[in-house]
């Protein structure tokens, strides 16, 4: 599987997660702190947090400055900005969350926040980048080069 087919298939299952996260916040806010919230919350904050970082980090560091290389004028500046906020949304979700869980009541509405903004940014951005850029990068990069990016990831 290439780099990109690899992406795709790790939108999908953040696509998955996040709404796990949508459902839980939910679940909170209907029925109040309780283990079961805790539990997929906790299982959910490595992935929406360091697992996601990591993601957006190989495509910066191996996909998008190649579609740079050969279409400057591609909506990467788009994706860096969606990063960013992204990255920002995580934090604030990861930060409230934990004081939440350590008996902060009052930091629920803040994290939830952030969670809510997590997921309509993040599936706004998959959308430019599974329906815009990787077919871009499809089109601007040969096969080879593509895969070539999965050698360079690996190292």
């Amino acid at each position: 599987m290439d780099l990109i087919a690899r992406l795709t298939e790790e939108h999908q299952d953040y696509v998955i997660k996040l709404s796990t996260l949508a459902e839980t916040v939910e679940g909170i806010r209907i029925n109040g702190r309780g283990d079961y919230f805790v539990e997929t919350l906790d299982g959910l904050l490595v992935p929406l947090t360091t697992e996601l970082d990591d993601h957006a980090r190989r495509e910066e560091d191996f996909l998008f400055p190649r579609i740079l290389e050969r279409a400057p004028d591609s909506p990467i500046p788009v994706m860096l900005e969606d990063h960013a906020a992204i990255r920002e949304a995580s934090q604030g979700f990861a930060s409230g969350y934990l004081l939440w869980r350590d008996g902060d009541d009052d930091a629920f509405d803040r994290w939830a926040t952030f969670a809510e903004t997590l997921r309509g940014t993040f599936s706004a951005h998959m959308q430019k980048e599974n329906l815009i850029l990787f077919p871009l990068a499809r089109r601007v990069l040969s096969a080879a080069e593509i895969a070539r990016l999965v050698v360079e990831e690996s190292r």
